[in-house]
């Protein structure tokens, strides 16, 4: 039946439609004809499902937003007597409320606060109202806490979705997903005043799929405002971390200033086991082997914002970041190769020395016109040298390699769109233009008697040059309770690879992307969205560079510079019940998808990681977020997510596999409030289970996590001191790792260093006001 649901929503869902708010207004006054100012007026659903609130200006005016239905309004003041009045969307006229004759007590509207408001095909959610009593001390950090969104140490997903995507401020970039998730983890979660999810991002976003909007909060109003943060956190895993940070923002009405500063250190440790059954064309041979190591690191960021507000209230904004950063890695290995046949064993002993350093740059300038045309630029910098040290002894053989690499990546964008009204009608419509350079070294220097010898023929100097250009137009509309958006992209990509050699085109072609959502208001209680949506995605520039990177004396890494781009088609079908419970169904067709598999080869005793396309992957699901309360103090949210996962590979050397697995999540996220007087003290307890799944060629073992924070609030809330146990009992990983496919056969196990426990300390600071007298695709960086 779901099925036939999810294929009924592809082929009636060729349009997408968001949300398009209505609204009540109207003006309130005393029995003098008098306005009244800083009056409270509330809006709720008649089953008293909280909708929006607000205050009368100094004219006593107000503004609510909602949508087609029949509500309540509530007017309090505490000068004032309480007025409940019924209401439907338009202009209320005015509203006279009756002076108190005594102070009384005031009569109290109680309303459950909704988790999520549905807006222009948006789920917005109120973040500092999601987070305010968790130790969540990053923006990063905050995203993980939404619901539907599931977040690792450096990876982000969100159910039913299949690619996703990140901007800060709405403002697009060059930046990869990765890059920007080392950015969100350098902003105070202080900062984040909401986030928006869309399943299906508007086209001027140039992104296609699903994306995340992190909103930033600016100061405004009258006179000077100058806030700022500090902070510093302590954890400690295998070894310890530390990180500080510290935010200033200024804001006089016309010009921003935002300044960030945030540095960490530190050292990680890893180790697993495994066991492999290797196939050569005359004989089988056992490898057990014993891997471990420890990278010691540093890294640093630096963030500048600035914001010009123009008399004719254009905006003009400018962002610069710079992270940089050094690891000095050191892995061992022992394996023992048993040689059935021959009845013999060997021992090898391989030890790995990698000194990387990193630095990203990203700039960018936007211009955004009252009129709704937005146009800019956008600049990223990738620089990356590395140093790998290799030695390998076995069977009183050794082999000693310098294997240096360098990539240095310039990315630009143009961009430019419009937005403008015609009658009922939204249009947008614009154009990006894209150019990219990677360039790449990669040298062999074999240690023969004492000295290195540079290895001629396997030095390589590439670069690989692209070419992007997109044009996209979208319009939307509402029809009473239905409302939506349709968009068609063109896109034209180019990739050159030049080498010493020649010269050859990695991909030419151009592709279509159309893009729909369609949303329907039953009531603001029922609410129905559908979501179609295309995409395409590129391989990273080091995937497809030839090089040959060693990891121990049995497993190397190769790229593969056949690797096609992969398309993706994918849609959802969301019912949202009190602005709070969200029923999800999921389809995803990926064809061509590239992933990282390891393949032992027939020839020579080497088990070979390489990106490859499969023929296709084909994923739906469904999943269920609630929340609920249990009395006053404690507040809960149970996520279930169930998937059916095929993929398929016909081509996968001499082992074609076509895997079907049925898998499933299930979450649950616990907030208790132990006292909100002093001490003012929260307790969360968070945890999830997922069952054995598969990726590609790997059979994956259950995993889950168990995870316990409490956080302290004191001085007006001013400072806070978070403590957090985090994957306490090391079982984020698969309990295994298996690939048993054909002759292919391993079995890895992993220490999960993942697991922390840490304290951090965060002190808010300013807020003044002097009256005046007017008023970052590193999805394809690095290795």
């Amino acid at each position: 039946m779901i099925k036939k649901i999810l294929l009924l929503v592809l082929l009636v869902g060729a349009v997408s439609f968001p949300v398009v708010a209505d609204e009540i207004k109207g003006k309130v006054v005393n029995r003098k004809n008098e306005p009244v100012d800083a009056m409270a007026v509330i809006v709720q659903t008649q089953d008293s499902v909280f909708v929006d609130a607000g205050i009368t200006d100094l004219d006593g005016n107000f503004y609510l937003e909602v949508s087609a239905g029949e509500y309540v309004i509530y007017f309090q003041h505490i000068l004032y007597e309480s007025l409940r009045m019924d209401a439907k969307p338009g202009d209320m006229g005015t509203v006279m409320v009756n002076e108190k004759e005594n102070l009384i007590s005031d009569i109290t509207v109680t309303a459950q606060r909704p988790q999520v408001k549905v807006e222009a095909g948006k789920l917005i959610y109120d973040t500092p109202y999601l987070i305010q009593n968790k130790p969540v001390n990053n923006a990063y950090e905050a995203i993980k806490e939404l619901p539907g969104v599931i977040g690792g140490e450096d990876e982000l997903q969100l159910i039913g979705a299949g690619s996703l995507h990140v901007v800060i401020n709405g403002k697009l970039t060059t930046m990869t997903l990765e890059q920007l998730i080392a950015m969100l983890k350098t902003i105070p979660s202080s900062r984040v005043k909401s986030t928006e999810i869309m399943y299906n991002a508007p086209a001027r976003y140039n992104v296609k799929g699903a994306l995340i909007n992190v909103i930033l909060d600016q100061p405004d109003g009258e006179g000077e405002t100058l806030q700022g943060e500090v902070g510093t956190e302590f954890r400690q895993r295998h070894y310890a971390n530390g990180q500080a940070h510290g935010n200033l923002v200024y804001n006089n009405g016309r010009f921003g200033v935002d300044v960030l500063v945030n540095g960490q250190k530190g050292r990680s440790y890893t180790s697993e086991t495994m066991f492999a059954r290797h196939t050569l064309k005359d004989e089988k041979v056992e490898i057990e082997q014993e891997n471990g190591g420890k990278t010691f690191s540093t890294r640093g960021s630096f963030r500048l914002g600035l914001d010009y507000l123009l008399k004719n209230e254009d905006k003009l904004s400018a962002t610069y970041f710079i992270e940089a950063g050094g690891a000095d890695a050191r892995r061992y290995s022992t394996s023992v190769f048993r040689f059935l046949g021959e009845e013999r064993n060997e021992e090898a002993k391989s030890n790995t020395h990698i000194d990387s350093n990193e630095r990203m740059q990203n700039a960018q300038i936007q211009y955004e016109g009252h009129q709704g045309i937005v146009f800019g630029v956008d600049y990223t910098n990738y620089y990356s040298p590395d140093e790998q040290h290799f030695v390998n002894d076995q069977d009183n053989s050794v082999y000693d390699l310098l294997n240096n690499s360098k990539q240095n990546i310039n990315k630009w964008m143009f961009f430019t769109n419009h937005s403008l009204a015609i009658k009922e009608w939204t249009m947008n419509y614009g154009v990006n233009v894209s150019t990219t350079r990677s360039r790449s070294d990669v040298e062999y220097r074999d240690k023969i008697g004492s000295d290195y010898v540079f290895d001629d023929e396997r030095f390589r100097h590439d670069l690989q040059k692209e070419w992007g250009g997109n044009l996209f137009a979208e319009v939307s509309r509402s029809f009473g309770r239905f409302s939506g958006t349709v968009s068609l992209k063109a896109e034209y990509f180019r990739s050159d690879y030049e080498t010493l050699t020649g010269k050859t085109t990695l991909w030419d072609d151009w592709a279509f992307f159309p893009n729909a959502s369609l949303s329907y208001v039953i009531t603001p209680s029922h609410i129905l969205q559908f979501n179609v949506s295309s995409d395409k995605s590129y391989p990273s520039y080091w995937s497809v560079n030839p090089q040959t990177s060693y990891i121990n004396s049995y497993s190397v890494i190769r790229g593969n510079p056949e690797l096609k781009p992969g398309r993706s088609y994918e849609g959802q079908l969301m019912y949202i019940f009190r602005q709070k419970y969200i029923f999800m169904g999921f389809v995803e067709y990926q064809p061509d998808k590239f992933t990282q598999l390891p393949y032992q080869s027939d020839d020579v005793l080497e088990n070979v990681f390489r990106f490859e396309n499969l023929d296709y992957s084909l994923s739906s699901g469904v999943a269920v977020i609630t929340p609920f309360t249990i009395g006053k103090r404690i507040n809960s949210r149970v996520t279930l997510h169930g998937i059916r996962l095929q993929e398929k590979s016909s081509g996968f050397y001499d082992t074609p596999f076509n895997n079907t697995r049925v898998f499933g999540r299930v979450g649950m996220n616990n907030t208790i409030n132990i006292s909100d007087a002093k001490p003012n003290l929260k307790f969360t307890l968070d945890g999830y289970y997922v069952s054995p799944a598969q990726q590609g060629v790997y059979r994956l073992g259950y995993s889950y996590d168990v995870s316990a924070g409490l956080k302290w609030l004191f001085a007006g809330d001013k400072g806070s001191i978070s403590v957090k146990y985090d994957n306490i009992f090391r079982s984020h990983y698969p309990s295994y790792m298996k690939v048993d496919v054909g002759n292919q056969y391993s079995n890895m196990n992993m220490y999960d260093d993942s697991s922390y426990f840490g304290v951090a300390f965060v002190w808010k600071f300013g807020g003044y006001k002097e009256k005046k007298y007017t008023k970052v695709d590193d999805s394809r960086f690095g290795k």
